[in-house]
């Protein structure tokens, strides 16, 4: 901002054609003003009051979209994520701090008249005590945003556009080629494989310039045993043991193969850099993400009982459900009554690990609890295919040829199949067939 700019109202440096600008450039302005005010040669009171009456207006215009934000935070609603320096907007010292108090307080005795825009001050007084209300109320409520990433269901919204916009639909299709470099892949392949992922991340410049970290934890690194699980062929940054120091704040490990990345952690660094991390750093973070819970995945067929240390998103009741429904769709069955080649094993991976990654995971959960209810859901689910074009033939035959039961199994098998054609989610899977 111009230093000289004192001359003219807060409201008409800030404002473009269309009205106002972006909520952070507002935020942006507000505090360059301050920085403006502190350093302008301008003396004249009349013009420093009615400057300091339109940031109190700026205040509450920025202090009603805080609260805006805070209120659809709160009912689940989809936001703009904002990103700005929290430390000092949430400071009232810092709003508080400068020539402000000091000018109004010398300027109290000289009358006024002045009007900014739904504001009359008859003294720089009142504009001061208006000014220190605001910014008091306004860095109260900057401070309920940055907790707000202390919570990441509030931003469940947020989360799911994010994935949906910068996930990689061929993230099923690379794992399994990565999966043919090895002829039979044992459980150190997969904590290679593993490393591997890790690097990809790295190589993605995500954690390079915004994350600090002290010389103890890059110390800490036993590059020696690092290199011991890195792939001889694969590259690595020329920095590999600052940057794994780094990526240590959002994994660990466990026993002797397992590297669970730490979703919390990794999701609230995304969201609070949003506005400074390029579209590859996300996608990096989603490819990251969804080929670590592949290889768990595979991990867990060999040995159930890693399955303990996973994450939320990948829980053994979510494990059992993508092995159970990878498993029944790649039978023969399925190979029978597909409609097209294209959906052989490396689709059911990806279409499973999706299904589960949805919007309806908990739904599908709550169900698969119930013991008696998990032939119920593969059923509907099976329905679903049936429905969307993947699989083609009568409900009936499809249940016989899949189950090979009594007459009476079959045919409950398929009135199954029948109502799960009815289920939310069976617009979901129409969808992604059709995506």
């Amino acid at each position: 901002m111009n230093e000289n700019c004192l001359a003219q109202p807060l409201e008409t440096q800030a404002s473009d054609s269309t009205g106002f600008r972006s909520f952070k450039q507002i935020i942006v302005e507000l505090d360059q003003s301050i920085t403006a005010y502190n350093k302008i040669v301008v003396e004249d009171p009349i013009t420093r009051c009615l400057f300091v009456g339109s940031m109190v207006k700026w205040a509450c215009l920025i202090n009603s979209q805080l609260l805006d934000y805070l209120d659809k935070i709160d009912k689940g609603k989809l936001v703009e994520v904002l990103n700005v320096d929290f430390i000092k907007f949430s400071s009232l010292d810092y709003w508080l701090s400068g020539r402000i108090k000091y000018d109004m307080m010398a300027y109290q005795d000289i009358p006024l008249n002045l009007k900014a825009r739904d504001f009359e001050y008859s003294s720089s007084l009142e504009i001061y005590k208006a000014y220190e209300a605001i910014v008091s109320e306004m860095a109260v409520n900057f401070n309920k945003v940055k907790d707000t990433f202390e919570h990441l269901e509030l931003y469940k919204p947020v989360i799911q556009q994010m994935k949906e916009q910068y996930s990689d639909p061929f993230i099923a299709y690379e794992y399994a080629q990565m999966k043919e470099m090895y002829v039979d892949p044992t459980l150190e392949d997969y904590l290679q494989m593993q490393v591997t992922t890790c690097i990809d991340l790295l190589h993605s410049g995500i954690l390079n310039d915004v994350l600090s970290i002290r010389n103890e934890e890059v110390e800490a690194v036993d590059e020696a045993e690092l290199y011991k699980m890195i792939d001889p062929d694969y590259e690595t940054p020329s920095n590999l043991k600052k940057l794994w120091a780094k990526l240590k704040k959002f994994i660990e490990k466990k026993e002797d193969y397992l590297i669970v990345p730490k979703r919390d952690k990794l999701l609230k660094y995304v969201l609070k850099h949003k506005d400074i991390l390029t579209v590859d750093h996300i996608r990096a973070v989603f490819k990251f993400d969804n080929v670590m819970m592949l290889i768990h995945q595979d991990m867990v067929k060999m040995k159930p009982e890693l399955a303990q240390y996973l994450t939320t998103n990948e829980s053994p009741n979510v494990f059992g459900i993508v092995n159970s429904l990878t498993r029944l769709m790649q039978q023969d069955w399925f190979k029978e009554y597909r409609t097209d080649p294209k959906y052989g094993d490396a689709w059911i991976e990806h279409f499973v690990s999706e299904l589960l990654a949805s919007e309806y995971q908990q739904e599908l959960l709550e169900i698969w609890k119930d013991a008696d209810k998990r032939l119920t859901l593969k059923g509907n689910i099976i329905g679903c295919l049936n429905k969307a074009g993947i699989i083609d033939g009568s409900d009936l035959g499809i249940a016989t040829a899949l189950l090979n039961g009594t007459i009476g199994e079959n045919k409950k098998f398929a009135i199954y199949m029948g109502r799960g054609k009815k289920m939310v989610f069976c617009d979901w899977i129409c969808d992604y067939v059709k995506g």
